[in-house]
């Protein structure tokens, strides 16, 4: 099973040694990796290829960008380029554990019914303050690896991008639902659920550095990305019903999921606020009780622009 990683870098030096230094003392070899540059200013690349030519590293790639593309754009890329069964993302500035690709490739090479595999993170600051709080994941057994249950909360992401793999048969839907402003770890996330292939490694594997340059703190919360959030569940939605893949026992919960985002829209994007009472009925579709409350808020922030 041939491994790719992919990584996309922007003014990382600062912390990328570390993280080069875990992939390259992995457990199990990096058949691929493809680090995409995103016209860094701070000779990241410059560092990266150094570091290749003094490891003598091969399969590790690094690829400038002619144009500044973004982070989510850049991502996209990387991930459409590589060539491995299974395809890890990596950001730049966390540190994996060493064994992170053996047993998580392992684990998909003994489950073949894995799409998408997750596991769990430490979070630290090189600042200390308040961290992210690993949320819970539903699982239908609580073996090591076991099947994310699939609820109501289908839709909601409960892991970041650096914790996932996923296997290459996964990547043709990702692209095709992909759209601007939305991160791949949301899409991937909800298409291995609606396929049955979103599995949890109840494991840590990764340690999760927070810093104030951190790409995904741009998007973690906000008006945009709530928004973005019930158009890329409803697009989703869509996509799966027409795919040859759809299952009707999964309708009731995909019909009142498609409920909840239209009238989640009229709220945040048409302002209708009679939309915020009607939500109540669809209120066990947020993850805690204050995102609910989180839609009115950002209702009412509209109309201080």
């Amino acid at each position: 099973m041939k491994v790719s990683v992919v990584m996309t870098t922007y003014n990382g030096k600062r912390f990328i040694k570390e993280m080069l230094d875990s992939l390259r003392n992995q457990t199990r070899s990096i058949d691929e990796l493809l680090i995409y540059d995103d016209q860094s200013t701070d000779g990241t690349p410059q560092f990266i290829e150094e570091y290749i030519e003094k490891y003598a590293l091969t399969g590790w790639n690094v690829i400038v960008n002619d144009t500044n593309l973004g982070w989510e754009k850049n991502f996209l890329q990387g991930l459409s380029n590589a060539s491995g069964d299974v395809i890890y993302p990596c950001d730049q500035d966390d540190i994996w554990h060493l064994d992170k690709i053996e047993k998580m490739t392992l684990a998909f090479e003994e489950n073949p019914q894995i799409l998408l595999l997750v596991s769990g993170f430490h979070a630290f600051s090189e600042y200390g303050g308040k961290m992210i709080v690993q949320q819970p994941v539903k699982t239908e057994t609580g073996s090591m690896v076991s099947k994310v249950v699939f609820n109501e909360h289908y839709y909601q992401i409960l892991r970041p991008g650096c914790t996932m793999a996923f296997r290459k048969e996964l990547l043709p839907p990702f692209l095709e639902n992909w759209k601007s402003g939305t991160p791949h770890d949301a899409v991937l996330w909800i298409l291995a659920a609606l396929l049955d292939g979103l599995y949890l490694y109840n494991d840590t594997f990764i340690e999760f550095r927070r810093h104030n340059t951190n790409a995904s703190r741009a998007i973690s919360h906000g008006y945009n990305y709530k928004v973005n959030e019930a158009e890329r569940t409803k697009l989703v939605n869509s996509w799966y019903r027409k795919s040859i893949y759809y299952n009707n026992e999964k309708e009731p919960i995909l019909s009142a999921c498609d409920n909840w985002c239209n009238l989640r829209i009229q709220l945040l994007k048409e302002k209708n606020w009679i939309a915020w009472f009607k939500l109540f009925k669809y209120r066990d579709y947020y993850l805690t009780q204050k995102k609910y409350l989180g839609d009115v808020y950002y209702y009412f922030c509209q109309f201080r622009k």
